[in-house]
């Protein structure tokens, strides 16, 4: 009995029946993936209309009126189309198609949107695939944390590609990087979520290896970042959940103009009541940010994106570290300007690049308060124009200017926090600047074999060394569905300067990496193969000092669509890195036999969609203290470690469910959502904490069970 009720409920969530007359059907684009949100509605009647689902699918009632009316299709990124009701024969499937929108100038079709190094990138997201993603909270950069090549391992957006730093990695928005590219960041630049509203966002691509010497000052990976270049109906939106309120609106300024305003509060009072027990160390958390995006048509030829975003936030947060526990107190003001011109001739696009952020944080911990201001000045000059058919070459000169200024009292021994402990004052301005130019080049050799190859290097000034990159890529497509990517190169950036090293530290690497891929229509396999060899001051968690890191990692993705609403994806990353210390090599942080993780999600926009994800990995290494000598000078216990990376935290798993229902009204949407981070409240170790004399010890924990939920509404 119980088999025949699961049989019948399963049936009841895939298939829908009526006795009315319908107009069944799917919206696609030009490669038949199917379009999500697409507007489908009669000329002379829009309030009866439908919205297209996940699989692009849509069921319109059909009256006599509606018969001798006219059909149109809209979606926010591609053209509108009309068709006759009449001409239709409503007793087949109906598939329409949707053309991408593209720049057509005295012959020459330049799809302005996609960057010249597209086909070398390993990864492309759309706007609906970072809210598709279960990991993602609708956040762009969280979205790649789903991706086998992000090894970021503390639950934060900041991305980690690779066994990399996050400061080896580069965001890029519209041309311009922006870097710290995440709210609520801690003085170790790490954070919750990016400052990115999604909404803005027409794609984002991520290279994880060999990123393309287009941009420079990146050592690791790169997220490139494109915002939407067309508006096909305004659209106002309202957002409300545990912890913040926001507003988000669209409006057309021309044909070819528009222009998007959004605004956030985030507030943790209701929050924190309802998840108390799972963040016992975090007293208050809030924000205010204004974002404004624009897309000017200049005249025939030019086009202008301008994207400028306020934020100020804070936070009041229970702090741990060594054997020191005292309330962290931060607040943060930032605002930048990112601006992208470009002007189109018969023959290429010229795109001129600027961007102006600047910021201001202060910090309390203990014997650690820093007073902080950094500014950045980015701008840059490229030409990019085809050759004959088959080949396109890019170039370009870019100059960076940073400036921080320090006010800070720092600890004097790296493990003593407490205000009594003795401290030191810095007062300093750091300036540092980086003219670069470059040249990069892409070849079809045929139909199966693309070729790139780059070189970028710096103008040396205020005694800088000449820095050299240059890179090397070989796309080559196997049969149908199955292609290979191999990459090489060197690379250089800066790591920007805080209160543990007030310098421009230059890093650099040498990587190789072999990607493969099979796309089907209900099936994607990954796979990958990489090894770098990174150069530069870095430090970790232990504030230990290393040189040199060489990392070998082995990736594999595997995704299933079970059914129409059923997906499943796994993936598993081996990760083996080697920091070397004064020529000596140790097990480098962080090292995994294992990064698992699995995703199951239900799609269904008639019912709700249902995502349950589940993560594990080894614990992360750290250097266990042994004991400890009590100097008299300092008054204090001084620990004593017997070797580097000799300890493991215990196995990390979680387990989350995300809920979302939608409900479609006329014209307007509402979407209602929920999750639950940690289902079973594992306790996942994270730091290792001690006593006065470290002779006991104890441990932090990432996040605990915690529940959010909100809706979204759009006009």
């Amino acid at each position: 009995m119980r088999v025949i009720l699961i049989v019948l409920f399963l049936s009841a969530l895939v298939n829908n029946s009526s006795s009315q007359e319908y107009l069944k059907g799917r919206v696609v684009d030009n490669n038949n993936t199917p379009l999500f949100a697409a507007n489908i509605y009669f000329k002379n009647n829009i309030t009866s209309g439908a919205v297209s689902d996940f699989n692009g699918e849509f069921t319109l009632l059909l009256t006599s009126i509606s018969i001798a009316d006219t059909l149109i299709i809209s979606h926010l990124s591609y053209k509108q189309i009309k068709i006759c009701v009449k001409d239709i024969d409503t007793n087949k499937y109906l598939i329409i198609s949707l053309e991408n929108n593209i720049i057509l100038l005295d012959g020459v079709m330049i799809t302005a949107r996609n960057p010249v190094s597209e086909n070398f990138s390993v990864t492309k997201i759309d706007r609906l695939g970072i809210y598709l993603n279960p990991v993602s909270s609708g956040d762009p950069l969280k979205a790649i944390t789903s991706m086998p090549s992000s090894t970021n391992t503390d639950e934060t957006a900041n991305p980690s590609l690779r066994g990399s730093t996050s400061d080896r990695s580069l965001v890029v928005l519209n041309g311009v990087p922006v870097l710290n590219p995440v709210r609520n960041s801690r003085v170790d630049g790490i954070g919750n979520f990016s400052l990115f509203n999604t909404e803005i966002v027409d794609k984002q691509y991520v290279y994880a290896s060999n990123p393309p010497l287009t941009y420079g000052n990146t050592t690791a990976g790169l997220v490139e970042i494109e915002t939407k270049k067309e508006l096909s109906t305004n659209q106002i939106q309202l957002s409300l959940g545990l912890a913040n309120a926001g507003i988000f609106a669209s409006q057309k300024l021309a044909k070819e103009s528009f222009i998007q305003v959004y605004g956030n509060v985030q507030f943790s009072d209701v929050f924190l009541a309802l998840n108390k027990k799972s963040l016992p160390r975090v007293k208050y958390f809030g924000s205010t940010d204004i974002g404004i995006n624009s897309f000017i048509k200049l005249g025939k030829n030019a086009t202008l994106n301008t994207f400028n975003y306020f934020i100020d936030e804070r936070y009041n947060v229970t702090t741990a570290v060594f054997s020191y526990e005292g309330m962290s107190n931060a607040n943060k003001t930032r605002v930048f300007s990112l601006n992208q011109l470009k002007y189109y001739t018969a023959k290429g696009v010229f795109s001129f690049n600027n961007g102006i952020d600047y910021s201001a944080s202060n910090y309390d911990f203990g014997n650690l308060i820093t007073r902080d201001k950094n500014l950045q000045l980015y701008n840059s000059l490229n030409y990019r124009q085809p050759i004959l058919s088959k080949a396109s070459i890019q170039i370009g000169i870019s100059y960076t200017f940073s400036n921080a200024a320090f006010k800070d009292s720092i600890p004097l021994l790296y493990f003593a926090f407490s205000p009594k402990s003795p401290n030191l004052y810095a007062d300093t301005i750091l300036k540092n600047h980086c003219i670069e130019g470059y040249l990069y080049s892409t070849w079809d050799i045929n139909k199966k074999l693309i070729l790139s190859a780059a070189i970028r290097s710096n103008l040396p000034v205020d005694q800088q060394r000449l820095n050299f990159s240059s890179q090397l890529g070989l796309r080559y497509n196997l049969v149908a569905h199955h292609s290979m990517l191999l990459s090489m190169g060197r690379y250089y950036n800066y790591a920007q300067p805080y209160f543990y090293s007030y310098k421009y530290r230059l890093l650099s690497s040498y990587q190789i990496a072999l990607d493969y891929t099979y796309e089907k229509r209900n099936t994607q396999i990954n796979t990958a193969f990489y090894y770098k060899n990174e150069s530069g001051e870095q430090f970790n968690s232990d504030f230990l000092i290393f040189d040199r890191t060489k990392i070998f990692g082995i990736e594999l993705y595997f995704e299933q669509l079970i059914f129409k609403s059923l997906k499943f994806s796994l993936s598993n990353t081996f990760l083996k890195k080697t920091s070397i210390i004064d020529g000596e090599s140790y097990k480098g942080d962080p090292s995994l036999n294992y990064f698992i993780k699995t995703t199951l999600n239900y799609t269904n926009p008639r019912l709700f969609n249902l995502a349950i994800t589940y993560i594990t990995r080894p614990g992360l290494y750290y250097s266990r203290i042994d004991s400890s000598y009590f100097v008299d000078e300092y008054d204090l216990y001084f620990p004593v470690y017997t070797d580097i990376n000799n300890a493991q935290y215990k196995s990390y798993n979680n387990i989350s469910l995300t809920l979302t229902r939608y409900f479609s009204f006329k014209k307007s949407a509402f979407i209602l959502f929920a999750s639950l981070n940690n289902l079973l409240n594992t306790k996942n170790q994270n730091q290792v904490l001690y006593n006065s004399n470290f002779a006991i010890k104890s441990f932090d924990y990432y996040q605990l069970r915690s529940f959010y939920f909100g809706f979204v509404w759009q006009l």
